[in-house]
């Protein structure tokens, strides 16, 4: 019970990894105010949790008035904010010359301004209780590019240097940030993604994924539930002298070598 007595507000709360670290915070004592754009996901996860633990608010992290309510929906249902995860994202594809302007900067105001409000609606109120914890959820890409997803490898590394600055900013009101960067997450979009190219490929997803994972260190893709364990970890008093960081969370593949898998691809190709 790390966190008991502590209120939560999680974006992108309703399925993956927001959904998993509903579940662990209020398996470890706090109420949480789950946040998102689909309306049904948000009601039907607030029916499986435990009686008066977690309440939904829709809303686009995006919009202004928006975190305005989020922020007024935590007050209400908690009484204070303690922890902000910032967990909500999106991703387009196409390079700086090929992107949709709309999209890129959709992009950039879900993944990186919505941010942005979140943390400044919610640091005064976690000052007040004299200090709190934000988690912000960010992604491998924004350490190592990824060809044609401009937008989204960008917004995270902005994401990245956002959550140093409010480190150092907030440090003397005892308001710890911290970022997490996953790698790959399995999750119902993977499943339904990946599922499709298993069966183009005439197998199936078991196969798929550990072919796919069978060289990095971990062996296989991340379960959001293991994303959620960190979250936990760095919204709790025991990561109380940890602010500032950036956390890959990718099974070891951000340490690899990426130059023998482009030897080993192009030897295969050549060899067709």
């Amino acid at each position: 019970m790390m966190l008991k007595g502590k209120m939560a507000i999680i974006t992108g709360g309703g399925t993956g990894i927001g959904a998993a670290t509903t579940r662990r915070f209020i398996a470890e004592g706090a109420k949480v105010c789950i946040a998102g754009r689909r309306e049904n996901v948000l009601q039907e996860l607030v029916k499986s949790l435990p009686s008066d633990t977690g309440v939904m608010c829709k809303g686009d992290v995006s919009e202004p008035r928006d975190i305005e309510r989020i922020i007024r929906t935590a007050l209400d249902f908690g009484g204070r904010i303690d922890i902000l995860v910032n967990n909500a994202g999106m991703g387009t594809g196409g390079s700086v010359t090929d992107a949709d302007l709309d999209e890129w900067r959709k992009t950039l105001e879900v993944n990186l301004i919505g941010p942005f409000l979140l943390m400044r609606g919610a640091i005064p109120h976690m000052k007040k209780n004299g200090g709190g914890s934000i988690v912000n959820i960010s992604s491998l890409a924004s350490l190592r590019g990824i060809g044609g997803l401009s937008a989204y490898c960008t917004s995270k590394a902005g994401l990245n240097m956002m959550t140093q600055q409010a480190a150092i900013d907030f440090g003397e009101d005892k308001i710890r940030c911290n970022a997490i960067c996953p790698g790959f997450v399995f999750s119902e979009m993977v499943e339904k993604g990946y599922g499709q190219m298993a069966k183009d490929l005439n197998t199936d997803l078991n196969t798929l994924m550990d072919k796919v994972f069978r060289e990095i260190p971990s062996r296989h893709p991340a379960q959001p539930e293991e994303v959620a364990g960190i979250c936990a970890f760095l919204a709790s008093d025991d990561a109380s002298y940890i602010t500032g960081t950036v956390i890959p969370v990718d099974g070891g593949l951000a340490v690899m070598d990426p130059f023998p898998f482009c030897v080993k691809n192009a030897t295969l190709e050549m060899g067709k």
